[in-house]
């Protein structure tokens, strides 16, 4: 799983109505994490900012939430 993939997983399955903060994402991402996969922050991170700039994420102070954009864009590749 890429970590896109894990921080959309985690913002779903965290369910924050005022978004989901960045230790709170990291956290539930590292417990799901399987073993052998190394934990990189720098990844992380990069995958934070470029998912902000994309317009795949909101940023919301210290917090992260999905984009209504996103979301639609979600449904309509599940159809």
């Amino acid at each position: 799983m890429s970590y896109e993939a894990g921080i959309v997983l985690a913002i779903d399955e965290l369910k924050d109505r005022m978004g989901s903060s960045m230790v709170a994402i990291k956290t539930h991402m590292q417990a799901n994490m399987s073993s052998d996969k190394k934990w990189l922050n720098a990844t992380f991170l990069t995958a934070l900012k470029s998912g902000v700039a994309a317009g795949d994420f909101i940023k919301v102070k210290n917090s992260y939430k999905l984009s209504p954009e996103f979301k639609k864009k979600r449904i309509d590749a599940a159809k």
